[in-house]
C-alpha cells in the first residue's frame, strides 16, 4: 500500500476547499478499511477486535469531515453583520 500524503499543518486545515477536505477524508477511511480487511487476513491475534475499530475509526473520520462541511455552510450562510444592521434601519 501507498502511504497517505502528510497532512497540511493545522493552521491551514480549517481553510481548505470543501472537495479537498472530502476527498482527504473519502481517502482516509478507504485506507482504513483496507487495513480492516489485511487485519483479518494476517494472523496476529484479535482478528476481529482490530477489524472493528480500524471500521470505527473510518466512520469517525467521515463523520468529523462531515461536521467541517456543515459548519463551513453554516458559516458561508451566515449574512454580514453589516447587512443585518441595515435590515433592522
Amino acid at each position: 500500500m501507498a502511504m497517505p500524503a502528510p497532512l497540511p499543518p493545522s493552521s491551514q486545515i480549517e481553510t481548505l476547499p470543501a472537495a479537498l477536505v472530502r476527498a482527504r477524508a473519502v481517502a482516509d477511511a478507504n485506507r482504513l478499511r483496507a487495513l480492516a480487511r489485511v487485519a483479518l487476513r494476517d494472523g496476529a491475534p484479535m482478528p476481529e477486535l482490530r477489524a472493528f475499530n480500524a471500521r470505527a475509526a473510518a466512520r469517525r473520520v467521515l463523520a468529523h469531515a462531515r461536521i467541517l462541511m456543515e459548519r463551513e455552510a453554516a458559516e458561508t450562510a451566515r449574512p454580514e453583520p453589516t447587512a443585518l444592521a441595515e435590515l433592522a434601519a
